[in-house]
């Protein structure tokens, strides 16, 4: 019995988690405002490689990076939302429009403090901080959602259950980086990470099929033929809404889930007018070892089944009444509770640019001994592409930006983007960034033709940021 209530209850309730984030998604990895403006020291998270024409910085604790991006992969807000349906059955009704290669990703990143400074050499900027982020990615289960919600489905056809793909984690970063000037043509960077895990929740590389029949009373029998599917879970026992900050702060602190990363990035100027940029991050991987509940099913190749009533008799999607489920034959099938320490991998990314300089040569009036001497000349105006990717489990994420920017004065700079992504292929964005005295302040919003019409947008998100620069 605990079989098939531990694998089809954790494949139900993760369709019903897709569903809720389908809804309302946070998508914020990528970050083509910050990418390249080296206004600003969060550029550095970018590309540990990028120039930087100021001294030291100061972040503004909890809010020298803060951004937030909400998204749907489809238009599922008003569809699911008609009047008059409940959510239940309105998925139900479009489920057959959704691909397993629909996804839905939510990433936030919060700076808790970020310091940097230039070292005695002039050619070298060390920076450091640490901040906490979210990374939650999942592919839609189209058939095990037929399987479970669909009455009327073709007997004895396989469903995949390799389609279920999802990943959850919590975590903490302190991270030290250094970008150096080689020459006046070439910078690089590199930034150590330091993962301090808080949750983590995963299931991925599942493999197998389940097959439905009917019995003599018409009763559904699933077949699990070759199923080896695991789901991994840490630091989520005794977790709920009331302590979720302080046991994520506690998991991390306890230093029981550990990893290591890096990042490497690169500034090239081909020309002086003419520069290329490119960085990789999330090198990485986190080790679970703290509060470790790992459910891991394997089927053999037999004729076994599982007898279950059909979902269609209970109302209550969260949690459904399995006192009838009884097992058929499944002599050769077993399930393991494991507490192993597992490893998660992090998703890497890669971005680069190619951008053009032009326009009035601005230069700071600065001593010789100052930065001025090591950096390129600065024009009033950029124009160039931005390349970004995700590798996730099934399959890379893609985006691609046209961007311009402008330096108004000393004291503001402006940047407006054009961006093709899996959400959309016309996401205007505009951001800015401005300097009074030692305080500089940056802000930027995307999708701005979705504004208008936030309830059938696919995409919309902003950025800000406070720090205290010092030239």
């Amino acid at each position: 019995m605990n079989i098939s209530f531990l694998f089809i209850k954790r494949v139900q309730r993760f369709t019903v988690i897709f569903l809720i984030f389908s809804c309302l998604s946070v998508t914020s990895q990528n970050k083509k405002f910050r990418y390249g403006l080296k206004e600003i020291p969060q550029s550095l998270l970018e590309n540990p490689g990028g120039e930087v024409n100021f001294d030291k910085h100061i972040g503004v604790p909890f809010l020298s990076g803060v951004y937030i991006n909400v998204a749907t992969s489809n238009k599922l807000i008003s569809s699911l939302f008609a009047n008059g349906v409940t959510i239940k059955d309105q998925y139900q009704s479009i489920i057959n429009e959704l691909n397993p290669d629909d996804f839905i990703t939510a990433n936030e990143q919060i700076e808790v403090f970020n310091f940097g400074y230039r070292l005695k050499n002039t050619k070298d900027y060390l920076s450091f901080g640490f901040y906490q982020e979210l990374d939650f990615v999942a592919y839609h289960p189209k058939d095990i959602s037929i399987l479970y919600y669909q009455k009327n489905i073709e007997p004895n056809k396989q469903y995949n259950a390799n389609q279920i793909n999802y990943k959850s984690e919590l975590f903490g970063v302190f991270h030290v980086g250094i970008s150096k000037k080689i020459n006046t043509k070439l910078t690089v960077g590199a930034r150590a990470k330091f993962y301090l895990g808080a949750y983590n929740v995963q299931s991925l590389k599942n493999k197998g099929k389940i097959t439905k029949t009917l019995d003599q009373n018409n009763e559904p029998i699933y077949t699990l033929e070759d199923v080896d599917a695991s789901i991994f879970s840490s630091g989520i026992s005794g977790l709920s809404y009331n302590n979720y900050l302080s046991k994520a702060i506690k998991n991390e602190l306890s230093f029981g889930n550990l990893g290591l990363g890096i990042d490497l990035g690169f500034t090239y100027h081909l020309r002086e007018d003419l520069t290329l940029t490119g960085s990789v991050l999330d090198l990485g991987f986190i080790n679970y070892a703290k509060d470790i509940t790992t459910y891991q099913i394997k089927s053999e190749p037999v004729d076994a089944g599982l007898i279950i009533p059909p979902l269609n008799q209970t109302n209550d999607l969260e949690y459904l009444n399995w006192k009838g489920l009884t097992i058929n034959s499944y002599p050769k099938n077993s399930i393991d509770t494991l507490n192993t320490s597992y490893t998660s991998f992090r998703a890497p990314k890669i971005y680069t640019s190619l951008f053009y300089n032009f326009g009035k040569d601005f230069r700071k009036n600065r001593s010789c001994s100052s930065v001025s001497n090591l950096n390129y000349r600065e024009y009033l105006n950029e124009v160039g592409l931005q390349f970004y990717s995700i590798f996730r489990p099934v399959k890379p994420q893609f985006a691609g930006s046209l961007f311009y920017s402008r330096r108004f004065s000393k004291f503001l700079k402006a940047k407006v983007t054009y961006t093709v992504d899996s959400y959309s292929f016309y996401n205007i964005g505009l951001g800015f960034s401005t300097q009074f005295g030692k305080f500089n302040f940056y802000a930027s919003a995307d999708n701005l033709l979705g504004i208008t019409d936030i309830y059938n947008s696919k995409k919309v998100s902003m950025s800000l940021g406070m720090n205290f620069i010092f030239e």
